[in-house]
């Protein structure tokens, strides 16, 4: 059996193991298509088929560092200035946003796909390409949101620094059902 990369991974659906496992496989398969598992240490999921409710409360695995330039590609002494390789393209137009905005657009020359020669004596290694925290944090909420069951769509997110809760419903989203499933939640994590 393969280990899951998360530290703690538990679906609880009362009365349901086989949607439990099945719901189970379907979160794994929308973390790792965003990339986030590696980002999450602990995710617990409860979910209340009669109530209905969907509740998810998660453990963010440290801060991810900015994107800089000299992380996205090879930065080497050119002539007039520096020239920059980028061999995995995923970053290349915040690259050049990036460049653009510190140099200004006439500094910035593309002579091949993957080149780009910025013109100043300055080096661009320290200038941040993305910031990695915020898009991890919007990622999250788009699988929070692809995971919630069809037809929930009354929705409770609270994001911290280390940890996150979302809660989606039928129905509207009370105090006590709040309350409730973070109760249900909180007997997952101590058990």
């Amino acid at each position: 059996m393969e280990m899951d990369p998360l530290e703690v991974f538990e679906v609880q659906m009362p009365g349901e193991e086989y949607g439990a496992k099945k719901y189970r496989e379907i979160i794994m398969d929308i973390l790792q298509d965003l990339g986030l598992i590696r980002s999450i240490g602990r995710l617990y999921v409860y979910v209340d088929i009669l109530v209905p409710y969907f509740a998810v409360f998660g453990m963010i695995r440290g801060k991810l560092p900015p994107l800089r330039v000299r992380d996205v590609g090879d930065l080497v002494a050119a002539e007039g200035g520096y020239q920059i390789t980028v061999e995995d393209e995923e970053h290349m137009a915040g690259l050049i946003r990036a460049l653009w905005e510190a140099y200004g657009r006439e500094k910035v020359e593309q002579p091949d796909r993957n080149v780009l020669v910025v013109l100043s004596d300055q080096s661009p290694e320290e200038l941040v390409v993305a910031d990695l925290e915020t898009e991890f944090r919007r990622d999250l909420m788009d699988a929070l949101v692809r995971i919630s069951p069809e037809g929930f769509r009354n929705r409770r997110n609270e994001m911290g620094k280390e940890s996150f809760f979302f809660l989606a419903a039928e129905e509207t989203i009370t105090p006590e059902l709040v309350a409730e499933a973070k109760e249900k939640i909180g007997g997952m994590r101590d058990a």
